[in-house]
């Protein structure tokens, strides 16, 4: 899942969440407050229905001997036209005739949410012994045999009246219900008592009331959405377009990009994120620079140490170590290959003479001008070195020995004509030689031996030449 996918969640649930909880909590108060006061209001007009009843037959059992209760509330009910018990108490007569009762006034109903009234009319209650009101007849049960009541009616002894479904009828009273009881006077004494507990069935209305609650509740939730779903794509879009920056500046540097650059743009941890990346790029590119000149300088300073390592510091030849490795490479290629392979080996002609005669000075500058001309005159392929003091020594791959005998001669006249005397005006110098090509020796080091044994021939039949075999 993307990185803006996920942030468009998150703002979406988040946002339902929010409503779903806010909207909860409303509800859940506006239903209770809207509970507390419907049964406030229905306890008031229980309340003032039984105590109009009380009024007009005197007591309980007067009153349910002539009429019974729930038929006395369905009248009031249905002469108020919304079936709520009505308001208002006893008359100075004792009640009124059933069209006498309160009319509405211009634009609206009477109140009938106040505590009773001693000067407010109820509907006229028959008298003991007598039928119910001439024109009206008794409305006739509910269909389900639910009264039209809810609360608890207990006599001045706490004997209950009427249970509301909560106690049975003749029950005391418990001291916890007797707490909140309210009392009923007739006469200036209590006949009994009404105590608020019991259950309320909400009214058409008010169910009306909570389902439009709901419907609000969901049409917020579903705005909430539709509004976290569109912050969440124009969000996520500029989030997922920096990161994009990001991620394509990385890419670049795992792929050998070092140096990269991304717009910084606002003052978020996005942009805070951008500007140390590009702190970052900057300085991996410049370490890496550095670690790149410094490997080069070490390769460099390894390559010279090598070399250093095989070769001689005073002619610059190769040293003996290394024609020894490389000599016998070049044999072991000679025999496979079943090629010529020529071994040389020459040392200057009273060498220690002339250091004596003319210094140590003099004999290193004639040990660097012979290893001068001896490697100006050598193929690539060729192999030259200082074998120790004033010796020096040739591998020559794919040559023949005439070939090599001519070469040496060469080697050995422009050696004896080179203008020794800009070095010293009395110095002479020449060199003698012995070639070998013979690879039945066996080995580089067998054949050397065999160029070494010519050339003490060469120096035993007067210096200054080259002898073969």
């Amino acid at each position: 899942m993307s990185l803006r996918t996920k942030f468009m969640l998150a703002l979406l649930l988040t946002g339902l969440a929010a409503v779903a909880m806010v909207g909860g909590l409303a509800y859940v108060g506006m239903t209770k407050k809207v509970d507390t006061i419907r049964r406030e209001r229905a306890a008031e007009h229980f309340y003032t229905a039984v105590s109009g009843y009380l009024h007009a037959y005197g007591s309980w059992q007067a009153a349910i001997a002539v009429e019974p209760f729930d038929n006395y509330m369905r009248r009031y009910q249905d002469l108020r036209g919304d079936r709520r018990p009505p308001p208002g108490g006893q008359g100075p007569d004792g009640g009124h005739g059933p069209n006498q009762g309160p009319r509405p006034e211009p634009g609206g109903e009477p109140e009938a949410d106040g505590p009773p009234d001693a000067n407010a009319r109820l509907p006229q209650a028959p008298l003991p012994g007598q039928a119910p009101p001439v024109g009206r007849r008794p409305p006739p049960p509910r269909a389900n045999g639910e009264p039209p009541f809810h609360f608890i009616l207990a006599d001045q002894d706490f004997r209950v009246l009427l249970g509301a479904g909560v106690y049975r009828h003749g029950e005391a009273l418990p001291p916890a219900a007797r707490k909140d009881a309210r009392p009923i006077e007739v006469d200036g004494r209590v006949v009994a008592y009404v105590s608020p507990e019991g259950v309320i069935t909400p009214s058409k209305q008010e169910l009306q009331y909570l389902q439009a609650m709901r419907e609000a509740l969901v049409a917020g939730v579903t705005g909430a959405a539709a509004v976290a779903l569109v912050l969440g794509v124009l969000l996520s879009r500029g989030m997922s377009r920096k990161l994009s920056h990001l991620t394509g500046a990385v890419r670049a540097m795992h792929g050998g990009s070092l140096l990269q650059r991304v717009p910084v743009e606002g003052r978020d941890e996005v942009a805070t994120l951008a500007s140390a990346f590009n702190d970052m790029s900057e300085k991996l590119a410049r370490t890496h620079e550095e670690l790149q000149a410094s490997h080069q300088t070490i390769l460099a300073q390894a390559e010279q140490m090598r070399e250093l390592s095989v070769r001689d510091a005073l002619t610059k030849l190769h040293n003996r170590r290394h024609f020894d490795e490389r000599a016998t490479t070049l044999f072991s290629h000679a025999v496979r290959h079943k090629q010529p392979f020529t071994m040389v080996i020459g040392d200057i002609d009273f060498f220690k003479k002339i250091n004596d005669q003319f210094s140590h000075a003099t004999g290193d500058a004639v040990l660097r001008h012979v290893g001068e001309i001896l490697r100006s005159h050598m193929r690539l392929s060729d192999l030259v070195a200082r074998y120790g003091g004033e010796e020096f020594v040739l591998a020559l791959p794919e040559t023949e020995l005439p070939q090599a005998a001519a070469l040496c001669d060469k080697l050995r006249h422009m050696i004896e004509h080179f203008p020794w005397h800009e070095v010293h005006p009395d110095l002479k110098v020449t060199m003698s030689m012995g070639v070998y090509a013979d690879l039945a020796a066996g080995t580089a080091e067998a054949m050397l031996q065999k160029a070494d044994a010519l050339l003490y021939r060469a120096k035993q039949t007067g210096r200054n030449r080259v002898c073969f075999g």
